[in-house]
């Protein structure tokens, strides 16, 4: 949606980093848009999805309609803050 972003981690614990930079370590990250993290954490609570303030966190305890929950909040929360920027 136009919101410069890196997916970083592994497929199991991931996170979402709001900058338009490559991410390659840990000072990268600290250098990504606090406040559209914030935004995006809150959007997604309202989808009914828990992200903590870092990383998501799948396990074998989420089954296919958890993963095609999170993916379409995923996908709103997106939507939503494109419009709000």
């Amino acid at each position: 949606v136009g919101i410069p972003h890196q997916v970083v981690g592994h497929p199991v614990m991931f996170d979402v980093v709001f900058t338009a930079d490559p991410v390659h370590n840990y000072r990268h990250i600290l250098a990504h848009d606090a406040s559209l993290l914030l935004r995006f954490n809150a959007l997604m609570r309202e989808h009914g999805i828990l992200k903590g303030d870092h990383k998501f966190y799948i396990s074998l305890a989420h089954d296919e309609a958890d993963i095609a929950q999170t993916v379409a909040a995923i996908a709103s929360s997106a939507d939503v803050m494109a419009v709000e920027l």
